[in-house]
C-alpha cells in the first residue's frame, strides 16, 4: 500500500490526540501484556503500541506527536488491530489520517452466499478462514464445540494459545499448538509475509518462549486434513476428522468441517 504524508496541521493534531486517547484507553491485560506494581503509565506505553503496529519506538512517537511523517494503510490497519480499536474507531483513524476508507479485512469481499448457506446446513462443526487464521465465518455446531467464536473478531491462532478454556479442552495441548504454529509459519513464508499474520505468530513467540524453536523447526507443515480430540461438557472426550476445503474462486479462504469420529469417556 502506497504511503502519504500527514500534511495538515490541523489534521495531524487531531490524529495525535485520537491516538493517544486510544493508547491510553487500552487495556494491558485484554492484550496479554503484564502489568505490575511499577506500571504507572495509564492504558499502554508507547514502546508497546510500536511492538503492537509493527514499528520501531522513535517513529511512532513521531507519528503519535503528529509530526509530518508518512503513513500507509497497512500501517494504520496495524495499529488498529493492534489497539483492538472497533470499526467506527478504525473508520474514525483512516479519516484523520487522511487515508482511503478503511475496510476491515473480514468485510473487504463478501463471503459466497452459497458458500455461507452449505455451512450453515451442515449438522457438524464447520467454520471459514482466511490466511491470517480469522474465523471468518461458523455454524451453529461449530460454535457449541467452540464457544470461543462468540467473541468479537475471533482469530483461530489467539484463540489455541491465548484461551485457556482452548487449552483445557484439547487433548494434548502443546502438540496440537505446535502443528498449527507450523502451519500458520508455513502460510506466512508462502503467501507474502503478510505483516498482521507475522505480528500473530511474534506475540506467541514472545509469551510462549518454547515456540521460539518452533520457529526454525526444519519440519514444514501446511493446512490440510488432521484430526483432533475435544472435549465439551455435554458429550465428553470426541474425536474429530478435520477437512479443510479450498474455494477455487477465493484462494485466500479456507472451509474446515469436523467429521465426529467416535465418543469417548477417557480422559
Amino acid at each position: 500500500m502506497t504511503a502519504a504524508r500527514l500534511a495538515r496541521p490541523e489534521a495531524r493534531r487531531e490524529l495525535s490526540e485520537f491516538v493517544r486517547h486510544c493508547r491510553e484507553h487500552a487495556s494491558p491485560q485484554d492484550l496479554g501484556l503484564a502489568v505490575g506494581s511499577r506500571r504507572r503509565t495509564k492504558g499502554l506505553r508507547r514502546e508497546e503500541v510500536a511492538t503492537l503496529a509493527g514499528v520501531g519506538l522513535t517513529w511512532y512517537t513521531w507519528f503519535e506527536q503528529g509530526r509530518d511523517i508518512q503513513v500507509s494503510d497497512d500501517f494504520l490497519n496495524r495499529l488498529g488491530r493492534g489497539l483492538r480499536l472497533d470499526r467506527a474507531e478504525q473508520e474514525h483513524l483512516h479519516a484523520l489520517a487522511g487515508r482511503a476508507p478503511f475496510r476491515a479485512e473480514t468485510q473487504a469481499a463478501a463471503l459466497p452466499t452459497g458458500l455461507l448457506t452449505m455451512i450453515n446446513a451442515l449438522p457438524d462443526p464447520a467454520y471459514i478462514l482466511n490466511k491470517r487464521w480469522d474465523v471468518l465465518a461458523f455454524n451453529r455446531a461449530a460454535l457449541e464445540l467452540l464457544p470461543m467464536f462468540g467473541e468479537q473478531d475471533p482469530n483461530l491462532l489467539r484463540i489455541v494459545f491465548f484461551s485457556d478454556s482452548y487449552r483445557k479442552s484439547v487433548r494434548d495441548w502443546e502438540t496440537a499448538a505446535r502443528i498449527m504454529f507450523l502451519k500458520a509459519r508455513h502460510d506466512y513464508l508462502t503467501g507474502g509475509a503478510d505483516p498482521i499474520l507475522r505480528r500473530h505468530l511474534d506475540e506467541i513467540v514472545s509469551r510462549f518462549p518454547h515456540a521460539e524453536a518452533w520457529w526454525t523447526d526444519p519440519e514444514a507443515v501446511r493446512i490440510g486434513d488432521s484430526r483432533k480430540e475435544l472435549y465439551s461438557q455435554k458429550k465428553g472426550w470426541q474425536t474429530f476428522q478435520l477437512s479443510v476445503l479450498a474455494y477455487e474462486e477465493r484462494p485466500e479462504i479456507r472451509v474446515v468441517v469436523y467429521g465426529k469420529l467416535c465418543t469417548g469417556d477417557r480422559q
